[in-house]
Order: structure tokens, then C-alpha cells, then sequence
């Protein structure tokens, strides 16, 4: 897991992070693609989600 952000991080931010990446496991990480990279971004109550490409179909040799 990681955080990013350009401002200096306070104790205060790095436990309201914590506390957001612990809701995401419990209650939205079952939700996810396993294979994918998902995105979350949550601005002005608004959420979106982005999902990354799907992996590559398997080669299937032909017989």
C-alpha cells in the first residue's frame, strides 16, 4: 500500500490514512480484481474508480 501527497504529513494525516486503507481491506478489497490495478479517487464527494488493463489472454496452442 501507498500514500503520496506534496504537503508535509502530520501525525494526524498519517492516522486518518491508516484508518482509510484498513476500511478499504475489510470492506472493499474482496471487490477487486486480483489482476487488475484499481484506482479509487474520492474529490468533492464525488468517487471514481479506474481499472487497470486486463492481463494478457493465455496462448492456446493449436493442435
Amino acid at each position: 500500500m501507498t500514500f503520496s501527497a506534496a504537503m508535509p504529513q502530520t501525525l494526524t494525516d498519517e492516522a486518518q490514512k491508516r484508518a482509510i486503507a484498513n476500511a478499504v481491506w475489510t470492506d472493499l478489497l474482496w471487490l477487486m480484481p486480483s489482476d487488475r490495478t484499481v484506482t479509487v479517487t474520492v474529490q468533492d464527494g464525488s468517487v471514481a474508480v479506474d481499472l487497470g488493463p486486463p492481463p494478457p489472454a493465455p496462448v492456446v496452442p493449436a493442435h
